[in-house]
């Protein structure tokens, strides 16, 4: 969702469960920002009514979450009858689950929406079930550095009010299909009319080792002993062994130019070589197996 200015104000997930029955999915952390939003421009004869306490989420993800999956339920999980983007409803153990199959981490995924009253029944089993797929819980930095890895940008960081679209190189996820006049299309129209004056960028430090030097966010990003830009994310890959930083920079200067250029950038006043990557570390067709 937009501001007036075409800037990315929420990253959220829309789905349809019933005629006229959506559900949103925002983010846990920004729950409260993202229906005071919703609520701004909301149409009075839409009433939108907050569920979160009513359900608890298990992510189950990676390329065991569908035969997992296929152990604890009889419902269909292939492809062709679940598509990445679709959810329906499922059946474990005698509970109906909405189940949405969608990641977060850059593998095959599923979200599980429960009914709280059964959560606690739905994960003792998951976690039974997983020990036969090496299933394992996963903390927040480990999702942070697998969605680095398969170049998902993380909202409040890598995208926020001040950044659009085309910046961001999300110029993909703009529709014009439909005749509607949506918040921040018109900005958006001339923001594409125009040359922008940064785009979002990824690169790793050519001497990577862990937590050397600790990457996080609002580093500058030097092109010789010239500041181009800065960092919006900043983790290590053990899978890669590679320090990874996304962050956006001057537009002014190319791909083919900074690829064979000095690049650095600076973590408590010392500059390290970094090299720009023009692909995501990690290269998974999860939308389609």
């Amino acid at each position: 969702m937009l501001n007036p200015d075409g800037g990315i104000e929420t990253d959220l997930t829309v789905v349809c469960i019933n005629k006229d029955y959506f559900r949103i999915i925002s983010s846990a952390a920004t729950r409260e920002r993202d229906k005071f939003h919703i609520k701004k421009y909301l149409s009075k004869d839409v009433e939108l009514k907050d569920v979160t306490d009513d359900f608890c989420v298990f992510g189950v993800f990676g390329p065991k979450s569908r035969d997992l999956l296929k152990n604890l339920s009889k419902d269909n999980f292939e492809n062709d009858q679940f598509k990445f983007g679709f959810a329906k409803f499922i059946t474990v153990d005698g509970v109906k689950i909405w189940t949405q199959r969608l990641s977060y981490v850059g593998e095959l995924g599923f979200e599980l929406y429960v009914d709280l009253k059964d959560a606690k029944k739905i994960y003792e089993l998951l976690i039974e079930k997983g020990k036969d797929f090496n299933l394992s819980n996963c903390g927040v930095h480990a999702m942070d550095i697998m969605r680095m890895e398969s170049g998902f940008l993380h909202w409040g960081y890598d995208i926020s009010p001040e950044e659009n679209q085309h910046q961001a190189g999300l110029s993909f996820t703009i529709s014009n299909k439909k005749n509607v006049d949506f918040i921040g299309k018109s900005a958006l129209e001339k923001i594409d009319l125009k040359k922008i004056k940064t785009r979002f960028a990824m690169f790793t430090l050519k001497d990577s080792k862990p937590g050397a030097p600790l990457l996080l966010h609002d580093e500058p990003i030097y092109l010789e002993d010239k500041i181009i830009g800065r960092s919006t994310s900043g983790n290590y890959s053990f899978n890669f062994k590679k320090n990874l930083t996304f962050g956006y920079i001057n537009n002014d200067f190319s791909y083919e130019t900074l690829k064979d250029s000095k690049l650095f950038i600076e973590v408590e006043k010392k500059k390290y070589e970094i090299e720009l990557i023009k692909r995501p570390l990690k290269q998974t067709n999860f939308k389609s197996n």
